[in-house]
């Protein structure tokens, strides 16, 4: 198969996908409240992120198949068939790519799940709407032929944006019966019995809408709704949305109290479990024994810094560009090299009881000692290797650099660096120093 080069996309960022509403409008307006139709019917802007001819390239380059993440799914309630699949694709030569065009052509719909892991158009949207959002991000491409639907009407346990990237689709969408719904759990199935019924009636539709390229289409999750190719093939990217809920934010401040107090460390009470046992408080008056040891907490839990940690989870990865190249420049670089931190990413740096953890891109661990000299690379995202901070040598700045540089954390920048005070200085976190002279100990 020839392989060419896609159009570059004009979609790339969460800005580009919600416009013309706008990411601040999205936010303050729709999200997690009511469905978003974003009608553009303009093919250009997706031009280069998936369509027809992808699937052959994804198949054959990328094989996502062969890690089980192509999935297969028969029309009109026919099932999944992603079993059978991963059979074919260990007994052919081809990955089962013959197979895999013979089901689509037979109205079986694909599934590349998880394309941001292996797609780059895909990836460069899911990364950006992570940092906007402050959300896990995952993206599944659905391929669809004529006339075909792959799932009745369901329930989604997280928000959904749909950009149709070529052919169409039509979205029949219900009346919302619970708001926000958790995704089913043993608990909760154990102890409200009626989300374990089986077959949900949604009734009628009550708003249907095609999608064409470059069109968007938003649901909260909760929302009912099922989709269907019309009289043409249909290509759309599902990226599904997983921020942190609240009563999950509120289990670690649960988790941040009881490590101070030893009565939230006990076991459950024996008569607890015993339906003769000694009364037990209501969840309110357990809750409100919680909130007292929350207050006694001394310092106080800091929610804010609590947050900015959970964020950091969704921080997109660094750019590869120039990371093999500037490994290689760490064996060649002088004192008037300049370093930048790659591409669209911050320096931030946490400390540990026995390290510290610092990220910009990617996250490694660097000793205590390191402490001093870190604020100078969250205050400047690109220097001369002489202006780091002057209690460093000029050997000890040459062995960081080096090993900023190898561990992917900077790398080397082609721009010229803005003048800074040479030997910049940063606040010091003790006053002992001594181990900075005459030589940075290698990491």
């Amino acid at each position: 198969m020839e392989f060419s080069s896609p159009p570059a996309q004009s979609i790339k960022t969460s800005a580009s996908l919600l416009d013309p509403i706008g990411v601040d409008a999205f936010i303050g307006r729709h999200l997690e409240r009511e469905v978003l139709h974003i009608e553009r019917r303009d093919p250009s802007l997706v031009e280069g992120i998936f369509d027809l001819d992808s699937i052959g390239q994804c198949l054959q380059y990328m094989q996502p198949q062969s890690s089980g993440r192509v999935r297969v799914v028969g029309p009109d309630g026919e099932g999944e068939r992603s079993a059978e699949l991963r059979g074919t694709i260990q007994s052919m030569s081809d990955h089962g790519i013959a197979s895999l065009r013979a089901q689509f052509t037979n109205r079986h719909t694909l599934i590349f799940t998880g394309a941001e892991d292996y797609w780059p158009p895909v990836e460069q949207i899911v990364m950006d709407l992570r940092r906007v959002l402050r959300s896990n991000v995952r993206c599944n491409v659905y391929c669809t032929p004529p006339a075909s639907q792959g799932f009745d009407t369901h329930v989604d346990g997280h928000d959904v944006l749909v950009l149709q990237t070529s052919g169409s689709k039509t979205w029949r969408i219900h009346e919302t019966q619970t708001s926000l719904p958790l995704e089913s759990s043993p608990i909760l199935t154990e102890m409200l019995p009626r989300l374990s019924s089986a077959a949900p009636d949604y009734g009628e539709p009550n708003r249907e809408v095609v999608l064409h390229p470059g069109d968007v289409l938003y649901l909260p999750r909760g929302v009912p709704h099922s989709a269907a190719s019309t009289d043409e093939h249909s290509v759309h990217l599902t990226i599904g949305l997983y921020p942190m809920r609240m009563h999950e934010f509120v289990g670690q401040v649960v988790d941040l109290v009881a490590n101070e107090s030893v009565e939230l460390r006990r076991r459950v009470p024996i008569e607890f479990h015993s339906k003769t046992g000694a009364d037990i408080p209501s969840a309110g008056d357990l809750l409100r024994q919680v909130a007292a040891m929350a207050d006694a907490v001394e310092p106080p839990i800091d929610l804010r810094q609590l947050a900015q940690i959970t964020e950091d989870a969704y921080a997109p990865p660094a750019s590869p560009t120039g990371s093999f190249s500037s490994a290689l420049a760490s064996k060649t670089i002088d004192l008037e090299t300049v370093l930048e931190r790659p591409t669209g990413v911050a320096w931030r740096t946490r400390r540990g009881p026995s390290e510290l953890r610092v990220s910009c891109g990617r996250t490694i661990s660097l000793p205590l000692k390191l402490e001093p000299i870190l604020g100078f690379f969250e205050q400047h995202p690109r220097f001369r290797v002489r202006d780091m901070p002057s209690i460093l040598t000029d050997d000890a700045k040459m062995t960081l650099a080096r090993t900023l540089l190898t561990e992917d954390l900077l790398r080397v920048s082609d721009q010229p660096a803005p003048e800074l005070a040479t030997g910049s200085e940063v606040r010091s976190a003790g006053p002992d120093l001594s181990w900075l002279q005459p030589n940075l100990p290698a990491m």
